[in-house]
């Protein structure tokens, strides 16, 4: 990748005059997709995990109750996908780190 920056002036800058550097290269987008799909899970497995333990319903004899079994499911699934999209994050920035 070539370094080319421009300069432009910045309407927010505190000295009348001064520039900011800008990059003229797009975003790198590594990471971005683990962060999406991440979040898609975080969001969607305890909900999953809810209505699986609703459809199953009450147990006919004393044991597990299996609405809590498939939400303690739910959550860790949940938890997985939270964990991969704050990786992703991370990667995310990491890679377009010069840009921020």
């Amino acid at each position: 990748m070539t370094e080319e920056a421009t300069a432009t002036a910045s309407p927010t800058a505190s000295q009348p005059g001064s520039v900011r550097q800008t990059s003229s290269e797009p975003w790198d987008t590594r990471g971005l997709r683990r962060f999406v799909i991440g979040s898609i899970i975080a969001v969607f497995g305890p909900l999953f995990g809810f209505l699986a333990g609703s459809m199953v319903g009450m147990p006919r004899t004393g044991g597990a109750d299996p609405m809590f079994l498939w939400m303690f499911v739910g959550l860790v699934v949940g938890a997985a996908g939270a964990f991969l999209a704050f990786l992703g994050a991370l990667v995310w920035l990491g890679a377009n780190r010069r840009r921020l």
